[in-house]
């Protein structure tokens, strides 16, 4: 048992590195995912869009789809940077919630919808984690210390 605290108090003393490689792996995931939808150009952002139909939802297609492809590419820059951090978490939770309900209304595979909800549920999880020490939002608002963050 000892030992099981041992290294557990190990590891959580290395939270901000955890926080960094969670930022950086995901970051990078998103953009990857997000840079094509944002290039494909009109075109692709409407057949994007339009997914939306699955939910009743059949009016501006090609803004929607656009949105989408911002949300991924920008949301993944901005969670690796660690920059607005909670804001552009939050927005990420939303833009997944509507991809997992549109999975959900147009009869995907629950294995294929699941996927957009776990991503969500991680960026609601880390909503409350902060970006950690190493994040330029630590380096920006640093004026607040620790002990005073834990008050509020």
């Amino acid at each position: 048992m000892k030992s099981l605290q041992y290294i557990n108090g190990i590891i959580a003393s290395k939270k901000d590195i955890g926080l960094l490689v969670f930022r950086i792996l995901i970051g990078l995931a998103f953009i990857w995912h997000g840079v094509p939808k944002l290039l494909s150009g009109p075109e692709g952002w409407n057949a994007l869009g339009s997914m939306m139909g699955a939910l009743g939802i059949h009016i501006f297609p090609t803004f929607f789809g656009l949105l989408s492809g911002m949300a991924e590419t920008f949301g993944g820059l901005f969670i690796l940077l660690g920059l607005f951090y909670r804001p552009m978490a939050l927005f990420l939770v939303g833009n997944l919630m509507m991809a997992t309900s549109i999975e959900l209304a147009s009869g995907a595979p629950l294995l294929q919808a699941s996927r957009p909800f776990e991503e969500g549920v991680f960026f609601l999880g880390v909503i409350f984690a902060g970006p950690g020490r190493y994040s330029l939002d630590y380096l920006l608002h640093n004026e607040v210390g620790e002990e005073e963050h834990s008050l509020i």
